[in-house]
């Protein structure tokens, strides 16, 4: 009785094992990479959250958007990555506010082109403090900034409604692609929050002056939505959902020997989109934006198809292209390396952009532009940084 005993026990630690490998935030390939990040990035307006900049008198401030210089980090709450604010010399602080508490893993961002050279510290809370209140519980920190532009700090068991990250800037730069990563995952939000509502609330064909008041500018290109990544030119198809993920700390390589980096984005159904976006390795590449009803008559093959719109990023890796509404199933990116480039490209995130209805999103508390202003007077995001569209 007692080897049967024994052999019960062991079967049930192995058991217990195997589920607590499964249930790691975190999956690998057989090589032992990471593959994409499963967790929902809750620093983003769709998720209902909310970041402040605090200057250094205490007191809140935000600048209205001027294209892509702008200046307020309430563009850092939008799905898409390539939008960006300041962070001068000496000490910026953000405040970011979620709708509720929840249980934190990661704190992400870009250092712009690796220029902003200085030091960041989090700090915590479950309740709404004055930015200089000795009750924020520090999460690690001072760590610098690093070189390579992608942040990623661990923050794993830490439990916080309110985030506050202090940077103490020696050189100038910008900040992107911020996130925070914990339990809600892509899945449950893809299943809470249905895109396909969306097809009920189509605007009209000519893009409007401004946004609409009740809407977002909704990334369809992601997991969440439930896109989906169908063909790449080279480098493995099942590690390209890295650049669906909404997190810029995981990227997709394609081959180095590849001259024209490709990737194609099946959307869960068309969609009406008005802009594309996508952060890759700082190289200057040209970028061709294609969208496509079908893939049956060539498979894929772009080289008879005309773009909607090309762009040439210089060396700041990353570009966006705005054009008129139009419909497509698919988005496909191919980029054209120079070639005295070498080594493989790397492709962090991609966003394929259409209005939504706020009605469809189910938010525990409405963005703080929602319940203000409209008209950029008091400084409050009303219009998404605009990008001059660039044709071929």
């Amino acid at each position: 009785m007692s080897h049967f005993l024994a052999n019960c026990a062991q079967k049930l630690a192995t058991i217990g094992m195997v589920v607590a490998f499964l249930c790691q935030p975190v999956l690998r390939t057989e090589a032992g990479e990471k593959t994409y990040n499963p967790a929902k990035n809750l620093a983003r307006m769709n998720c209902g959250a909310q970041i402040e900049w605090v200057s250094p008198a205490g007191r809140g401030a935000a600048v209205p958007i001027v294209g892509e210089q702008n200046k307020s980090p309430t563009a850092l709450l939008w799905d898409d990555n390539t939008l960006s604010c300041p962070l001068p010399e000496g000490d910026t602080t953000f405040v970011i506010t979620l709708p509720k508490i929840a249980l934190l893993d990661r704190f992400a961002f870009i250092n712009e082109n690796g220029r902003a050279r200085g030091e960041v510290h989090l700090a915590v809370s479950n309740y709404r403090l004055s930015p200089n209140d000795s009750k924020w519980t520090r999460v690690d920190g001072p760590t610098r900034l690093t070189v390579n532009g992608r942040f990623n700090l661990s923050m794993v068991g830490v439990e916080a409604k309110y985030v506050k990250a202090s940077f103490h800037i020696e050189k100038e730069g910008r900040l992107a692609g911020l996130g925070l990563y914990g339990e809600p995952t892509l899945q449950g939000f893809a299943e809470q929050h249905d895109p396909n509502l969306q097809s009920a609330y189509m605007l009209a064909s000519a893009r409007p002056r401004t946004r609409p008041e009740d809407t977002l500018n909704f990334n369809f290109a992601n997991l969440y939505a439930r896109a989906r990544v169908v063909q790449v030119s080279s480098g493995s198809l099942p590690l390209a959902r890295r650049m669906i993920d909404d997190d810029v700390v995981t990227a997709f390589s394609f081959s180095p020997s590849d001259p024209n980096p490709t990737a194609i984005i099946e959307l869960d159904e068309s969609k009406r989109l008005n802009r594309v976006s996508a952060v890759y390795q700082m190289e200057g590449a040209r970028l061709d934006v294609y969208l496509l009803n079908d893939l049956t008559q060539d498979g894929g093959d772009l080289r008879n198809t005309k773009p909607v719109a090309s762009v040439v990023d210089a060396v700041g890796g990353k570009a966006a292209v705005d054009f008129e509404p139009r419909g497509a199933r698919y988005v496909a990116l191919r980029w054209t390396r120079q070639k005295a480039k070498n080594g493989s490209f790397e492709v962090a995130e991609v966003g394929a952009f259409s209005f939504m209805p706020l009605s469809v999103l189910d938010l525990a508390e409405a963005p703080s532009f929602v319940q203000t202003d409209f008209s950029n007077t008091l400084g409050t995001l009303a219009d998404p940084p605009a990008i001059v569209p660039v044709s071929p």
